[in-house]
């Protein structure tokens, strides 16, 4: 609602002309502030800020932002206010931190194209077993270097691991281990130092795992989770990932579940 307060955050912001207006004056006063004073620390803050402005709240692309506040400092060495050294470390910054965020963009934009890829193969699976199985396959393609465990729920509660790939299942015990405690409390949660006592990782050899509900219209269906044999392995933004591969898994099972329950209501309905 544009009047109301939802409590989620804005994700599409639109990008004005003049936001990037107000961000080239900034650096003009800036700039104009450093030479007369001759404070190249304050030239430095200004670029950066301007660039992080202009990319996050301006309308222009990145190569526009980055041709603009490099060519300011190209104009400021070239008028001698500052030494070329002084200009060159700049720019050594500048391309550093220009490098970074371009990295963090491109991996970002890749996540989108992941996941549509991965529901996808969901969405056409035939049967509950083909669910699993594509599950497994795509978190296994998303995250190669992990284990993955697609855990689920029984009817009475119970955790365990579905047949996949030809191995037979097996049933969790109710060991307090980190699937039952992420199934019971519904939170995701990133341990980076496993303890095999503590957390009962699926995986022997594993030191590191992050785990989150697979959840559907507020039904508890079972748990994902990766686990890695180094420490540290993964970060938050990696727990926000698998949170909405989980939920995507949850949608899935849920409409196959209500599917399956739909035809076996008409068939009792009509039996002929």
């Amino acid at each position: 609602m544009k009047n109301g307060k939802s409590g989620v955050p804005p994700v599409f912001r639109p990008r004005r002309f003049w936001t990037s207006v107000l961000w080239l004056v900034f650096l003009a006063a800036g700039a104009a502030f450093s030479c007369i004073f001759g404070v190249f620390a304050f030239f430095t803050a200004v670029l950066v800020a301007v660039f992080i402005g202009l990319n996050e709240f301006g309308r222009w692309p990145y190569k526009t932002n980055l041709v603009i506040c490099a060519g300011t400092a190209v104009v400021v060495a070239v008028a001698g206010i500052f030494t070329w050294m002084e200009i060159t470390s700049l720019f050594v910054l500048f391309f550093t931190m220009s490098a970074y965020m371009f990295y963090f963009r491109d991996r970002t934009s890749r996540l989108i194209p992941a996941l549509e890829t991965f529901a996808a193969s969901l969405a056409k699976a035939p049967d509950f077993d083909s669910i699993i199985e594509n599950a497994w396959r795509g978190m296994q393609e998303m995250a190669p270097d992990a284990a993955v465990f697609v855990v689920l729920a029984d009817i009475e509660g119970c955790l365990y691991i579905p047949d996949h790939f030809g191995q037979p299942g097996r049933a969790l015990k109710r060991n307090g281990g980190t699937p039952w405690k992420v199934f019971a409390s519904g939170r995701p949660i990133n341990i980076p130092r496993v303890s095999t006592g503590r957390d009962q990782p699926l995986d022997r050899d594993a030191l590191s795992l992050i785990s989150a509900p697979i959840t559907a219209r507020a039904e508890k269906l079972g748990v994902l989770q990766l686990e890695a044999g180094t420490a540290g392995a993964f970060s938050e933004e990696d727990v926000a990932k698998l949170s909405l591969a989980a939920m995507i898994i949850g949608q899935e099972l849920y409409m196959f579940e209500a599917s399956e329950a739909a035809e076996a209501e008409d068939g009792v309905d009509d039996p002929d």
